[in-house]
């Protein structure tokens, strides 16, 4: 990969490598992941008209992503991508379908679990399996230092289109349901998969992540530092869950739940604005001190929500929180890449990956009743308990990665 400087490589250089074609299919193909969770949600509560029971299937969705999303991982380490996408894709559509007819047909609610599991399970995870190929083409640059600055570019994009994705996913579900009916979304999601997912999949940029010259190590690829990992990606994805199930309470008290997902934006601006950013940070700033350091601005964030009498109030908050989460999601995507035994990146990506997903999933699931019961206060009360976690665990890691070296 060539490179304008030695310290800052070239977004080009990187699209010359993979042809500019590889990003909109990599955006797009996060799509259906990024509308599972809300559109089951969704889907489940317009069908059977139960909060309780939707939020059971959408917590079976994040379990089957749990399950799923690191044996994927592992069976592309040791294949290819191309058949774990592939086959990933002919099953989600499969569970689509499934769920679609079980809940026309008005089955039992154990039905409907199973075939959200599937779904959660079988839903490709496109993004990991990108960062997964651009952290590769990135260990290919010259020198130890561009080799760096590359990885470090490629999760700062990476985290930007998986925050973009993120904020694009429920409001299609949102548009679709509105415009169509609450099961375009999935049907959508599927087409997406049949489509746009086997594109990505025969994407030449997929040898770039396939070790033929050498099979995994046989040792665990789930050490303990990616667990430790792992813990952060589900504290992430509760915060992110939480807040979304408080806004929507904050708004709906004020008769304007139709605006949340537009106010919620200001959070996805500050998490996209710091990941560009990250990439320019120095050496010196660890990525265990950025955790640490930048995760606080999240419980700052968190606290001025909690506090938030006025929409502004809770743009600002949403805004901090954004911009600590987002700086924070670099740098734990960073650490997994780097944790991850040789022939195993992808299986670390695919399970922090998975486990920020189960965490959106419980918090959604566990914080609805919550907010119900006592107001946003209480769901933001959550999401600074989350927060506050997340930095206490960084403060962990940046202590051992000190120990270690010492």
């Amino acid at each position: 990969m060539s490179a304008r400087s030695p310290l800052r490589p070239d977004v080009r250089a990187f699209a010359r490598s993979t042809g500019w074609a590889y990003f909109p299919l990599a955006f797009l193909g996060r799509l259906p992941f990024a509308m599972m969770i809300v559109g089951v949600l969704t889907l489940v509560t317009t069908t059977r008209g139960s909060v309780a029971e939707a939020g059971l299937a959408a917590a079976f969705t994040g379990v089957g992503t749990a399950v799923c999303g690191p044996l994927a991982g592992t069976i592309a380490d040791r294949s290819s991508q191309r058949a774990v996408l592939i086959g990933a894709s002919a099953v989600s559509i499969l569970a689509a379908a499934g769920l679609l007819a079980v809940l026309a047909a008005s089955a039992h609610l154990a039905v409907v679990c199973v075939l959200a599991f599937l779904l959660g399970g079988a839903t490709p995870q496109v993004s990991p399996f990108s960062r997964s190929r651009l952290a590769a083409l990135a260990l290919r640059a010259g020198s130890p230092e561009l080799r760096s600055r590359a990885t470090a570019l490629v999760m700062s994009y990476e985290s930007v289109v998986d925050e973009a994705s993120f904020v694009l996913g429920p409001v299609v579900v949102g548009v679709l349901t509105a415009l169509i009916a609450p099961w375009a979304p999935l049907v959508l999601g599927a087409v997406l998969s049949a489509t746009v997912v086997i594109a990505f999949a025969l994407h030449p940029t997929g040898r770039a992540a396939t070790h033929p010259d050498a099979r995994p190590p046989a040792g665990r690829a789930i050490t303990g530092p990616v667990l430790m990992l792992a813990a952060a990606m589900l504290l992430v994805g509760g915060i992110f869950g939480s807040i979304l199930t408080a806004l929507t309470g904050f708004m709906e008290a004020r008769g304007l739940g139709g605006q949340s997902g537009i106010v919620y934006g200001a959070m996805s601006a500050g998490a996209i604005l710091v990941a560009v950013g990250v990439a320019a940070l120095p050496e010196r700033f660890t990525l265990n001190a950025r955790w640490a350091v930048l995760g606080a601005i999240a419980v700052l964030g968190s606290v001025v929500l909690t506090t938030a009498a006025s929409i502004p109030g809770a743009v600002l908050g949403l805004f901090l929180c954004g911009t600590g989460v987002g700086a924070v999601l670099v740098s734990l995507f960073s650490l997994g890449e780097r944790a991850a035994p040789h022939g195993r990146t992808t299986t670390v990506l695919t399970t922090l990956q998975s486990t920020l997903v189960v965490g959106q999933a419980l918090a959604l699931a566990g914080c609805g009743a919550l907010v119900q019961a006592r107001g946003a206060g209480a769901g933001y009360a959550v999401t600074i308990a989350l927060a506050v976690a997340l930095v206490a665990l960084a403060l962990v890691a940046w202590w051992r990665s000190r120990t270690s070296r010492g």
